[in-house]
């Protein structure tokens, strides 16, 4: 998907808003689930302006099925995404709160490997009984929430997953700060090891030593 977005790119009606930076398809319960995300974040508190809608169709075809008679029945719809365009808005809330209900909405985990789900949601922290958010290393219990076709895994299955890139800053003893653009988490089984064959993209080195040392092998580049 190519060029910026023109149209929906300013402020129109609150005072915050979440921006997309690249391009992407936002499907109809990626949209609501942000926007409850947000909507329980600031206790209904201020008003909340969604400005994206889904109104493209995704047609899936069943397997097993022969040639012709035209496309399959829509299975979902998405909204087309481009960099620039105005996703949320928030007004009649403080600054600190409408940046945490903004930052909620936009770090949905995604997952990093060839056995692989597009998007997981944190069902709790192993090891721990009060602590809201997982950093590099916590092995967590997770929901898919959307699914890669034509993966042996389905969605709203349970799994366990190890985070292994945060956008929450990792700050190292020699004063280096390590920052992802994204957070993702890579699906393992009960003794740890991953049960893909590939992982994409950078990790950091102290997952070796929390011991996870065959996800830090498969990894392309170690930080």
């Amino acid at each position: 998907m190519k060029g910026i977005s023109y149209r929906g790119n300013h402020i129109c009606f609150g005072r915050y808003a979440l921006q997309a930076l690249e391009p992407a398809w936002i499907t109809s319960r990626q949209i609501e689930a942000g926007r409850r995300a947000m909507t329980r974040n600031v206790r209904r508190g201020g008003k909340i302006w969604v400005r994206i809608f889904p109104d493209k169709p995704v047609t899936v075809r069943p397997t097993e099925t022969r040639m012709g008679s035209g496309k399959g029945s829509p299975e979902y719809w998405v909204a087309v995404v481009k960099p620039g365009r105005i996703l949320y808005e928030m007004g009649g809330v403080a600054e600190n709160i409408a940046r945490k209900a903004i930052s909620i909405a936009a770090d949905p985990f995604e997952c990093s490997g060839q056995q692989r789900a597009r998007e997981l949601m944190c069902i709790r922290i192993i090891g721990t009984s009060n602590r809201r958010y997982a950093n590099i290393g916590d092995v967590i219990v997770a929901v898919i929430k959307e699914a890669v076709p034509n993966m042996p895994l389905e969605r709203s299955e349970v799994i366990r997953a190890v985070i292994v890139r945060t956008c929450k800053e990792l700050k190292r003893d020699n004063g280096m700060i390590i920052r992802y653009d994204d957070n993702a988490a890579v699906i393992v089984d009960q003794e740890g090891n991953p049960k893909g064959t590939r992982i994409f993209g950078a990790i950091v080195r102290e997952l070796r030593q929390l011991n996870f040392t065959k996800i830090v092998s498969l990894a392309p580049e170690v930080l």
